[in-house]
C-alpha cells in the first residue's frame, strides 16, 4: 500500500511539444514547464473500496543533454475519503527523451512499476495502431513493458481539440504476475497536453489480493 501511496506523486505525465492535427505530438520537456492536475484513485480490494484525490502540480526542473528529464510533484492538497491528508514531500520522476519512466524518486521499485504503467506516449503522424515500448530498468528493477495505442478520432475536451488515443499496458515480466492497464488519453493537438485521462490497472504490484484493482481518472486542475 505504501507504494500505491507513493504512485500518486509518480503521475508526472508532462509536457508534450506543439502539434496541428495530423502531425505528431511527441513528448518535449522544457525546463520550467509547469501543470496543475487533479488525480483520483479509486482502489478495490476485495469488497473494501477506498478512494484518494490529490490536486498536484508538476514542474519539469531540469533536461540533461542526453534529453533525460527530472519532473517534480509538488501536493497542493491530498484527501483519503472524505477526510483531508496531512502534507506530503515532493516527488520527482526522471523520464527518458521517449517519455518512458527510467526511475521514482526513493528506489521503490512497485512505484516505478505503476507510473510505467500510464506514462503518455506521444501520436504518429498517420495515426493508425502502434506500440510504445520502454525496456526494462535493473536498479530498481522493472520488466520490459509495451503499451499497445490505437488513435481514436478527436473529441473535444474543455473546449480545447484532441486527439483520443485508446491504450493498453501490458508488462513482460520473466516471473509473477504483469501489471495491466487499459485506458484513455485525450492530448491536445494545441501544445500536445494531456487534457485527461481514464484508466484501469490490474496485477498491482505491492498488494497481496490478486483481484485487487484501481480506477484511475487524471485532469487538468480549474481551481486556483
Amino acid at each position: 500500500m505504501k507504494a500505491f501511496a507513493l504512485w500518486l506523486g509518480c503521475l508526472a505525465l508532462g509536457l508534450q511539444a506543439s502539434a496541428p492535427p495530423g502531425a505528431e505530438i511527441a513528448r518535449k520537456f522544457v525546463p520550467g514547464d509547469s501543470v496543475r492536475y487533479v488525480v483520483r484513485v479509486e482502489l478495490e480490494r476485495g469488497e473494501a473500496v477506498s478512494a484518494v484525490e490529490s490536486r498536484v502540480l508538476e514542474s519539469v526542473e531540469k533536461v540533461d543533454d542526453e534529453g533525460k528529464a527530472t519532473v517534480r510533484t509538488r501536493y497542493l492538497s491530498v484527501k483519503v475519503g472524505s477526510a483531508a491528508s496531512g502534507p506530503r514531500p515532493d516527488d520527482r520522476t526522471v523520464y527518458g527523451p521517449d517519455g518512458s519512466v527510467l526511475s521514482v524518486e526513493g528506489g521503490d521499485a512497485d512505484a516505478l512499476r505503476l507510473a510505467r504503467a500510464l506514462a503518455v506516449p506521444g501520436v504518429p503522424e498517420r495515426g493508425g495502431t502502434w506500440t510504445f515500448e520502454q525496456r526494462p530498468v535493473s536498479q530498481p528493477p522493472a520488466p520490459l513493458a509495451r503499451t499497445v495505442c490505437t488513435l481514436d478520432g478527436t473529441e473535444e475536451v474543455g473546449g480545447v481539440q484532441a486527439a483520443k488515443v485508446r491504450f493498453e499496458f501490458r508488462e513482460v515480466p520473466a516471473a509473477g504476475e504483469p501489471l495491466i492497464a487499459k485506458g484513455v488519453y485525450w492530448l491536445a493537438f494545441q501544445g500536445g497536453r494531456l487534457l485527461r485521462l481514464e484508466a484501469e490497472l490490474s496485477g498491482i504490484p505491492g498488494l497481496p489480493e490478486k483481484d485487487a484493482k484501481a480506477r484511475v481518472t487524471v485532469e487538468l486542475d480549474q481551481e486556483r
